[in-house]
């Protein structure tokens, strides 16, 4: 398998500074909205559901500070990427269903990364992280459709996990490929990280919670994904890494989050 990225080492994650923090939010709703219909040539208005994301980033702003500039591009990516997807084959149920959990487990993972009292910086790339974190799946619906489903079917009769099916037959898993489709549009390493392992994070060596903790959690409790892609289950080296970084006895408190969603979450954050 061709590498153009490399995992960084956990306990070395970016702090980043806090100069490269905007003064105001450049992602607001006319820019959200208008990046879409941008996408559509002005011809349709797109199927995705921004308000949701809008909502979130308008709750998260004030409280942990503006997206720094480094992770700007990783939110333009998300929403350009969805939106090119569409018309490609992927049905809108599909396509929806994807967007929604990729919008939550971005948010819930920036609500247990600020309650871990990450700085600002990790704060949103757990953020943008959660957000990008399935897009290797966009690619596989698009690329190759009747495979991938075909994979999701087999992984759900067999009861296997879904990455160690797309590995068996695709040679690599949507994690994989989406870290390494995102290296080429300039995602920051430590976002692609992020990508690349939120189903593993114990395959990353650290040492204590990082982003990529926040989105693992985020994602495996929103459990709304492709079926049998692990979200809603902690399997035996999940629970040992959780216990490792003194985690596991948070879980209910964010099981509690996650069911407020979608209705944004205000959390006090110094």
């Amino acid at each position: 398998m061709t590498m153009f990225w490399q995992p960084i080492d956990a306990d070395s994650w970016n702090e980043g500074s806090q100069d490269s923090l905007h003064p105001s939010m450049s992602h607001d709703r006319e820019h959200m909205g208008g990046l879409i219909s941008h996408q559509q040539g002005g011809a349709a208005r797109s199927c995705l559901e921004t308000g949701e994301l809008e909502s979130y980033v308008e709750v998260l702003t004030p409280q942990i500070g503006a997206i720094p500039s480094d992770l700007e591009n990783g939110l333009s990516v998300s929403l350009e990427v969805f939106a090119l997807s569409e018309g490609l084959g992927i049905s809108p149920c599909v396509m929806q269903t994807l967007w929604q959990h990729s919008v939550r487990t971005g948010y819930m993972a920036a609500l247990i990364a600020a309650d871990q009292h990450l700085s600002r910086q990790l704060v949103w790339q757990a953020f943008v992280g959660g957000l990008l974190h399935d897009i290797g799946m966009l690619i596989f619906l698009t690329q190759q459709p009747q495979v991938f489903s075909a994979i999701v079917d087999l992984a759900q009769c067999q009861g296997q996990d879904l990455a160690t099916m797309e590995q068996n037959f695709l040679g690599t898993t949507h994690a994989e490929c989406g870290a390494r489709f995102l290296a080429r549009w300039g995602v920051s390493m430590e976002v692609l990280t992020i990508v690349a392992f939120h189903d593993q994070p114990f395959k990353v060596s650290h040492s204590a919670v990082c982003p990529l903790t926040a989105v693992y959690i985020a994602n495996m409790l929103e459990g709304g994904g492709i079926a049998q892609d692990g979200d809603g289950l902690v399997g035996c080296e999940g629970e040992a890494y959780l216990r490792r970084l003194g985690l596991w006895d948070h879980l209910p408190l964010y099981q509690g989050w996650m069911r407020e969603l979608p209705f944004p979450i205000s959390l006090g954050y110094n």
